[in-house]
C-alpha cells in the first residue's frame, strides 16, 4: 500500500529534529569532558589514568553508548513517520516513485497502478508536500499533477529541478490541462502524461525516466 505523506506531522519532525540536534550537541561535551579528564590522570601521575578514573569513564562512556542507541531509533521513528515503513533498518530496494495530486481518487489509483508494477509509491495532496517529501524521501520519479493548491504543480518541479539535493529526480507532468506544449513543461519536466492515462501509459512513463536517471540523459517529451 502506498504511503501517504504526512504534511500535518512535518512540524513535529522539525521539533524532534532540534532535540536531536541538542542530545548530538550533549553527547559532544560529555566526550570532551572525558577526554580531557583522562587526559588530566595521565599528566598527573605519569601513566595510565587511576583506576578510579577509568571506572567513572567506562561508566559515562556506557552511558553514552546508550544515549546514541535512543537518538537512532527515535531518527528511525522520525524517518518512518515522514517517508513511510522501512524494512530491516533500510529503505526499500524497490524503486520509489512519488505521486503528488489533489485529487484523492486519481492520486490513489496512480499510486496503486505503481504499487501493482513493482514500484514503491508514496502519495502528496499538493505541491508543497511534493518538494519536501522529494527531499527527504529522494524519489527517483515524481508524478506530478499541475492544477494544485498551496502550490501548484509548475512550480513544485522547478524548486525541486532549482535544489542541488533533488535536482537529478525526474518529474513527468500528470495533468488534464489541454494545453502542455508550454515552454515551462519542457523546461521543468522530463515528460507529461495526459490525464486520464491508462495504466499501461502510466507505466511506461515511469520506466522511462526510470532508465533516464540510470544513464543521466534526458528524456524525450511525448505527449500521452
Amino acid at each position: 500500500m502506498a504511503y501517504a505523506f504526512d504534511g500535518s506531522g512535518f512540524g513535529q519532525f522539525l521539533v524532534d529534529a532540534q532535540r536531536l540536534i541538542a542530545g548530538a550537541r550533549d553527547h559532544e561535551r560529555h566526550l570532551a569532558s572525558l577526554v580531557a579528564a583522562l587526559e588530566h590522570e595521565r599528566a598527573r601521575v605519569g601513566a595510565s589514568p587511576i583506576e578510579a578514573a577509568a571506572v567513572g569513564s567506562l561508566a559515562l562512556a556506557d552511558r553514552l553508548r546508550l544515549n546514541a542507541g535512543e537518538h537512532r531509533q527515535l531518527a528511525e521513528t522520525l524517518l518512518t513517520r515522514l517517508i513511510g515503513p522501512v524494512s530491516n533498518g533500510a529503505l526499500s530496494s524497490r524503486i520509489r516513485v512519488l505521486v503528488v495530486d489533489d485529487s484523492d481518487s486519481s492520486r490513489e489509483t496512480t499510486a496503486t497502478v505503481l504499487e501493482e508494477a513493482g514500484f514503491e509509491a508514496i502519495t502528496a495532496t499538493n505541491g508543497l508536500e511534493g518538494v519536501i517529501v522529494t527531499h527527504y524521501a529522494q524519489p527517483l520519479v515524481v508524478l506530478m499533477d499541475v492544477t494544485m493548491p498551496v502550490l501548484d504543480g509548475l512550480e513544485a518541479a522547478r524548486l525541486i529541478q532549482a535544489s542541488a539535493v533533488t535536482r537529478d529526480v525526474n518529474v513527468i507532468a500528470y495533468t488534464a490541462m489541454p494545453d502542455v506544449r508550454d515552454a515551462a513543461f519542457a523546461r521543468w519536466f522530463v515528460d507529461v502524461l495526459q490525464k486520464p492515462a491508462a495504466p499501461d501509459a502510466i507505466v511506461a512513463a515511469v520506466e522511462r525516466s526510470v532508465v533516464a536517471s540510470r544513464t543521466r540523459k534526458p528524456v524525450p517529451t511525448s505527449m500521452l
